[in-house]
């Protein structure tokens, strides 16, 4: 059994390098996947929540004249202008 030469020992030494950056690399691959799914599921979930119609009760408001219902340019509120005879209302709804 003599000794290896130095080509024999380098050949086998950059298969192991190349095993071993493969596995590495497989290893973050799939990593990279797993958080991609986990984000994926997240935004899916917060869309769920945005868009999820919420109704609540509340008093009805007081007779108007000429009303107005717009959206709120920042909150996802609606406010109702109108004048009731004699005096003017602002309210958000």
């Amino acid at each position: 059994m003599g000794k290896k030469s130095r080509k024999e020992r380098k050949g086998k030494g950059a298969e192991k390098a190349a095993a071993k950056m493969e596995k590495k690399v497989s290893k973050r691959a799939r990593k990279e996947e797993e958080d991609l799914e986990a984000l994926i599921a997240e935004f899916q979930s917060l869309d769920a929540k945005k868009t999820q119609v919420v109704e609540a009760t509340c008093a009805p408001p007081s007779p108007r004249l000429n009303a107005s219902l717009s959206a709120h340019p920042e909150k996802d509120e609606l406010i109702l202008f109108g004048e009731n005879h004699d005096y003017f209302f602002n309210e958000e709804l």
